[in-house]
Formats: C-alpha cells, structure tokens, sequence
C-alpha cells in the first residue's frame, strides 16, 4: 500500500510481514499446535494449515481456525457397546464397562457380548445348562440322560454300565434302553426286564404228564408208562413191546401208557411179562385115563393111548380102535444066525422101521427086507427122508405133513442100553454116564477098560470097575491121581515135576517147532526118553549128547509114543520092535491114528477137533461155535450131531417138502 514514505506491505492472513524485507511471508500456524497436543498432525500450508486428526478426534472449524476436538462415540452411537454395557467416553476413545454376566469383546470396535456359562462343566453339574442375555438357566436332565458337561444333557448308556437285562440281552435307545429276551422270558411292560414264562399255563404241555415251571424253561414229569420227548415238550408213550423181556412166549399189544402181554391158547401170563405154558396134566391127572397117559405140550397137550387105543381127533383123548393089521415087527438086522431075536420093536408100521433104523419089517420071522437107501423104493416109502415119515393126521397146504420119528420112544432101550436116549431130528443119540462109551453096532454103553492105558497107573496093578479103574500101589507107596501113578511117601510130599511142550525141532533162532504128540512131560523125559530138542514155552534147549544131563537108561529104556500115550490100548510091547512107524497099538476116536517120525498122532474126522491133550478127536459144537446170527440155520433150531450138525424147524412148524422151508403146521 502507498503510503507517505513509500509504501507498505499489508499481508493476508496467514502471511506476516517478514522482519527486514518489505514482503510477507508465510506464518507457520503449527508452531502453536493450533489442532491440539496429541490430537492430530498439524500441517502447514501457504497462508494457512491443515489438520491430521487422530483416532476419536475429528476436524473442527470455527472463525477460519482449524483444530481437532474429540469425538464423542457415546453420544453418536447408544448402542455402541450393545446391550450388555454402557459407553464411557474419553478424549480420543471410549470404554466399554460391561454388565454382570458379559464380557468385552476384543474384537474391533470393543463391545460387550453375553459370557456364554454353559460352557463351563461347572455351571449345571448335575443338570442341563441354558444360556440367557448376561445369564444362563439349569434345567434338570430328562430320565436316561445325565449331563456331561458343556451344557448339554447326554444319553445314559444303560447297557454299557452293568447288566440291566438279565435273562436277555440289552439295546440302548435314546433316553433308555429295551430287553430282548432269552427263550422262556418274556419282556416286562416297560422292556427294561425279562421275566419268567409259565409255560404250563397254557395247558396244551406235557400230554400224559405233570408240567413244573422251572426258570426260563419247564420240565415234564412223565405218567408211568411215557418218556420224554426229544425236544422235552411232552410225554411220549413207551412201547414195551420194543423190549423182548416185556412179552415172552406171547404176543405183545402195546397201549397208551402200558402193554398187554397176550397168551397164546394153552398159556397163562406169569409175572405180567411171561407166557408159560399150562400143565394140563398136573392140573387134572384124570386127563386121558383110563387107557392113556397125558404128554404135556406147549400150550396144550395129547393123550399117549395105550396099546389097542388110538387119540381122538383132538389128541385129548383115547378111543379104542381095532389093531390094525399094517403094523408089525421091526428087525436090526440080517446078519445074526438068529436074526428072529434082533427085534427092535413090535406094532410098528413099515415107514416107522425102514425109514428109521431097521433093516426089515415083518411077522414071525417072515420077513421083508427094507428098500435100500437112495432106491426109488426107499424113496417112495419114505418120501422125506432118513428119520421121517408122513402124519395123515397133520395137513400143510392140503398135503400130509412129515413127522419125526421118535426112536427112542419107538425101540425103547433097545437102541441106548444102559444110557439116556434123547430124540433128535432126525435121528438119535445116546449119552452115557462117565467112564462108558456107546457101542453103535451093540446098541448099548460098554464100559471103558482104563487099564488098557498103562499111564492111567505107572508103578501100580490097575483093576478095571464097571464106570472106572481101581490102581493098586505096594506100601508104602500110594496112588496120585494128579500124576497117575504110585509115588513114594517122599515122592508124595515132593511137589509134582513140572511139565511142558516137548518139541522135536530147534532152529539156530532159537525158534521151536513141531509139538511132540500126547501129554506134557518133565524136561528129563522130553530130552533123554524121547529124543526131544526143546521144552518149554521158552523153547528151553536140550543138552546135546554126551553132555552133564545124566539120561541113565537112555539106550535101553523103550523111548516109543505108545509108553506115555493114552492112545496105548494096553497090548504086551514087542521087545523086538519098539519103534513108533510100526506099531499100530493107537486109538483115536472119532479120527485115524498117523504114525509121524517121534510118534503118532491123530487126524479128525470132517466135524471133529483134536482135544487139548492132542489124543482124542472130541466133537465140534457147529451150532454153538459157527452159528452167531444164524449163519448156519436162519430161523430155524440148530440142533448138535456127532460130527456135523442140522437144522429142524422150531415148535408148531413143518417143513413142506424136503430141505424146503419151516412153515406153520395145521391140523385137520
């Protein structure tokens, strides 16, 4: 501006006149810190300045003057901190002061959010925890949940903390858990246990029986007469009749809890399980008198008519018939000079002596010769055979049945003289008493001479008796069954010499074979007497010759089989000879007598066994030995025979032709 010395310079605001220059400069307004300590960043500017607010400041202008004041955040914005505190305003900021029951947030800007308790194990142990605004809430745990921390109520598992299903098995459900049960239990009304069930309420168990309830099951006590079934549910019937012993001899009719044992004509039930059979003779000793004697029979029995009487019918009684003429003598045989006397029996008929043990048939000595065996004759007098004849008075199928002949009934004692004569089919056979023996061309028992074998009494006289022998010793020697022989009173009391197998070979193995024949012999006897080269089981070595056994009177003593053998017949021994190749003084029932090299021995007949003493063939018992599970006869009685056997058919039943089959007998 001009001015009365010049000029002078009038600055704008912001400017200042500069202190020696006529100019104006610019005044640096930040000096004063015009925005406020702490509060912003003072920026100067060409006449002028700006303000950099900090953080909770903003821009004030009043009068041109620029300043930063504090911004009030509380009053902008009420809910700055939410709902759960209230804002504290500060030069620059603001606070946050939370209520009970929140927190502060340190998330950006600050606020006060809910504390969250439930999940804190320890806000609602026992229960289930519900948060609220600044709160929380424990509500109880519904049945079969339990709280377990975090706030939440969790499923009990019932199954896994013990056994709360006995008698079942368990399954957790939520909130609880269901029993399936074992057999014979059923759940409770709520599933959470299995209890019994009375199977004998319903009534349809243990038929024939008593049901009893036991835990999970019952049990059935059977009616006499009734087992249980396989599956235990109920009370069978037994059928008795499955059991041989229930019903023997009759016919066995099996009932609902019981049997009946049903006897055939002739019996009566014993006991309730035996059929035995009536003794009408016993019961009524009047029966077929006055001309006959009564026979007892399974389940009846028949009149035996005396001569001049002949069975009714019905076998019950006797009538009396004329003789008839067809019955004759019956003879043994031709070849006696006076054959007249070998009568067997009288009143007999021509098929009852030819088809059985006579040679001819006939009356006061005029006889007829019977047809020999396997002629057509023969075979068409006796059309079923050896020991069979035809009975009008039994029918099979419209044809006469055949008949055994009982010999023994028919000659009497004339084929079994001093024995027991026992009916067999067909056939016969003769038992005789100890120390007798049956004599098949006499017809008869002799009695045995045991003193034809001289070692039945060594040292002694033997005297034969009627069924025995009598063995006489010198004093003071006596006699010794067990050795058979007389012994010294010192050889008495000495015990008995022990004996064995003698054999007549040794190998280099030390191996014996072939057995001597006849008894077992002392070893002194076995190796010097008869040349033996073992003895014993051991097969004990004999000495060689020469050797320290002592055979005193080896040379001279006879070392024949015949001297120890009871094969030895009791004939003089030949002094000349006693080698065993030529003697021929041996028996051997029933087989032949072989000479062998160091004696004889026996070789059977077909159906015969040498005996333990290896001298004697005694008789197989085929039925007993060969017939298991009727392998020999099948469904028919196996009957022993001498030598061999046969089958007969059984009681009530006849063959219907020869070797043909057993089938029931009827009578006309």
């Amino acid at each position: 501006m001009s001015s009365p010395t010049g000029y002078s310079c009038l600055c704008y605001p912001g400017y200042r006149l500069h202190p020696q220059q006529p100019y104006c400069i610019d005044v640096n307004e930040c000096e004063t810190e015009p925005c406020g300590a702490g509060k912003g960043v003072c920026l100067n500017t060409g006449g002028s300045y700006n303000c950099h607010c900090n953080r909770g400041y903003r821009l004030h202008v009043s009068h041109g003057a620029r300043s930063c004041v504090d911004v009030n955040e509380c009053s902008s914005k009420p809910h700055l901190c939410g709902d759960g505190g209230f804002c504290s305003n500060f030069p620059g900021h603001y606070k946050c002061n939370c209520f009970a029951g929140y927190r502060l947030k340190s998330a950006r800007p600050p606020v006060c959010e809910d504390i969250d308790e439930c999940r804190d194990p320890a806000s609602c142990p026992d229960g289930k925890c519900e948060n609220k605004p600044g709160s929380f809430k424990c509500t109880a745990c519904q049945p079969g949940y339990r709280s377990q921390g975090g706030g939440a109520c969790r499923d009990v598992d019932e199954c896994a903390e013990g056994s709360p299903c006995q008698h079942g098995w368990c399954q957790n459900l939520p909130g609880t858990f269901r029993c399936t049960c074992a057999q014979g239990y059923t759940p409770a009304s709520d599933a959470r246990s299995c209890i019994d069930v009375d199977e004998c309420e319903a009534g349809n168990l243990c038929e024939n029986g008593v049901c009893t309830n036991t835990p999970g099951s019952f049990q059935c006590q059977c009616l006499a007469g009734y087992h249980l079934s396989r599956d235990r549910s109920l009370c069978e019937d037994i059928d008795e009749c499955d059991f041989p012993a229930a019903c023997i001899g009759g016919e066995c009719s099996n009932t609902n809890g019981s049997y009946r044992c049903l006897c055939p004509a002739g019996h009566r039930l014993v006991g309730g399980r035996k059929c035995q059979d009536i003794d009408e003779c016993s019961q009524d000793p009047g029966l077929c008198l006055p001309h006959g004697a009564c026979e007892n029979l399974h389940g009846s029995y028949a009149c035996v008519c005396d001569e001049g009487f002949a069975p009714t019918p019905d076998q019950h009684g006797c009538e009396e018939v004329e003789l008839p003429h067809h019955k004759k003598e019956c003879y043994l045989n031709f070849d006696d000079t006076v054959f007249c006397d070998s009568v067997l029996a009288t009143n007999v008929t021509q098929q009852e002596c030819c088809c059985s043990l006579g040679a001819g048939w006939g009356d006061h000595c005029e006889i007829y010769p019977c047809p020999v065996l396997s002629s057509a004759e023969f075979h068409s007098l006796c059309p079923d055979g050896k020991g069979f004849i035809q009975d009008n008075n039994i029918v099979n199928y419209g044809l006469p049945a055949h008949r055994d002949i009982d010999e023994c009934v028919l000659f009497g004692e004339e084929i079994c003289k001093e024995g027991k004569c026992v009916n067999t089919q067909p056939g016969y056979e003769c038992y005789c008493k100890q120390g007798f023996y049956y004599d098949g061309d006499l017809l008869e028992c002799l009695d045995v001479d045991e003193c034809l074998d001289e070692s039945n009494c060594r040292n002694g006289v033997c005297e034969n008796t009627r069924g025995g022998f009598r063995c006489a010793c010198t004093p003071p020697a006596q006699y010794s069954p067990t050795q058979r022989r007389c012994l010294s009173p010192a050889e008495m009391e000495r015990p008995p010499e022990r004996r064995a197998v003698c054999w007549s070979q040794r190998g280099d193995d030390g191996m014996c074979a072939g057995p001597l024949p006849g008894p077992l012999l002392p070893f002194e006897d076995c190796c010097c007497r008869r040349q033996g080269r073992g003895w014993g089981a051991h097969c004990r070595p004999c000495p060689p010759r020469g050797s320290g056994l002592q055979c005193q009177n080896s040379q001279s003593e006879s070392n024949s089989f015949w001297d120890v053998s009871p094969l030895f017949l009791g004939k003089p021994r030949r002094e000349e000879d006693s080698s065993e190749e030529d003697s021929d003084e041996c028996r051997c029932l029933n087989g032949r007598c072989v000479p062998r090299p160091g004696g004889a021995t026996c070789e059977c007949l077909g159906g015969f066994q040498l005996d333990a003493s290896r001298t004697r063939c005694v008789d197989i018992d085929e039925c007993r030995e060969l017939n298991q599970r009727g392998l020999l006869c099948k469904s028919e009685r196996c009957v022993n025979t001498s030598g061999s056997f046969r089958c007969t058919c059984k009681a009530g039943y006849a063959r219907s032709r020869p070797h043909g089959a057993c089938v029931p007998q009827r009578r006309r």
